[in-house]
């Protein structure tokens, strides 16, 4: 059997001593090597001496040439798939000269690691300096950007679905200002108007069409875009025997319904068809008194 490569020694060293130094405040394990090779250890971030599930990743390296700082190029899908993680992932460096363990907080990057992903280069070069030592009782920044960084990507799948949240511990939180990207957006908008309706719907429950009236006056001013929206707003000014406003919130709910071309193609067979909801609104509006004109009438 011949000898092992000084290299892979090293990196075994290297994984061994950042290992020992993990152990101080989080549960590592080894990931199977068939299926993440860009992992060296999923750690389990250790809280009044127990594991809960707050997991951050490691890729460890080793070095005989540290002087003032690390650095290497990694490919760009390496560098992805780090980012599209659901947990924090860091690089440690080992010094074989120093005996010391440093690091740097991918999540931290994002932005800069974002933009560069954009560029027509293979790979993104990456470097870790001497600023940021893990050692066994050096080992509190460390876990205070882990705990950053959870909160940071817990405050993106928030609003990755649509529901942003309050940043910070104890009393007093704040929301980031920040660029949201378009999907971002769109699904916040989304969770707004669904929200909305759903306290509309509580306030007609509970017999409060003041209040209902007010909350679905702005829903229709932040969202024209579905007839349902003017439906609910004709029904309140019904209600509250505001006749005019009632019919022409159903007239614009028809005008919309005429508009789409993508509901019968989409809609299951269980669902109405267009000309079903436009025949709907219709007759509300003749009970109400409101379609004696003809502007409504179907094709």
């Amino acid at each position: 059997m011949g000898a092992i490569p000084w290299n892979r020694r090293l990196a075994a060293v290297g994984e061994s001593a950042i290992d020992h130094r993990l152990k101080y405040f989080s549960n590592p394990m080894k990931p199977d090597r068939n299926l993440e090779v860009e992992i060296d250890f999923y750690c389990e971030l250790k809280a009044d001496g127990i594991f809960p599930s707050k997991l951050f990743l490691v890729q460890a390296k080793g070095t005989e040439h540290f002087d003032d700082k690390w650095g290497r190029s990694f490919g760009k899908e390496t560098i992805a798939f780090w980012l599209n993680q659901f947990s924090p992932v860091y690089i440690i460096v080992f010094d074989d000269v120093s005996k010391n363990c440093y690091w740097m907080s991918i999540e931290e990057k994002r932005d800069i690691l974002m933009e560069k992903l954009k560029s027509k280069t293979e790979t993104i070069y990456l470097t870790v300096d001497k600023t940021k030592i893990l050692g066994e009782d050096q080992n509190h920044e460390f876990v205070r950007q882990i705990k950053q960084d959870l909160e940071s990507l817990e405050f993106r799948l928030n609003l990755m679905r649509g529901t942003p949240i309050f940043i910070g511990e104890g009393y007093v939180k704040k929301i980031p200002v920040v660029l949201l990207p378009d999907n971002f957006a769109m699904a916040i908008r989304d969770r707004i108007r669904q929200s909305m309706v759903y306290l509309i719907n509580n306030y007609r429950i509970r017999g409060d069409f003041q209040n209902a009236y007010i909350l679905c006056e702005f829903l229709l001013r932040f969202d024209q875009g579905h007839y349902d929206h003017f439906v609910l707003f004709g029904q309140i000014c019904k209600i509250l025997n505001k006749k005019e406003a009632a019919c022409l919130s159903y007239k614009k709910a028809i005008e919309i319904c005429r508009g789409n071309k993508n509901w019968d193609l989409r809609k299951k067979p269980t669902d109405p068809s267009i000309n079903d909801l436009i025949a709907s609104i219709e007759r509300e509006m003749r009970d109400l008194g409101c379609a004696s004109k003809g502007e409504t009438r179907t094709g």
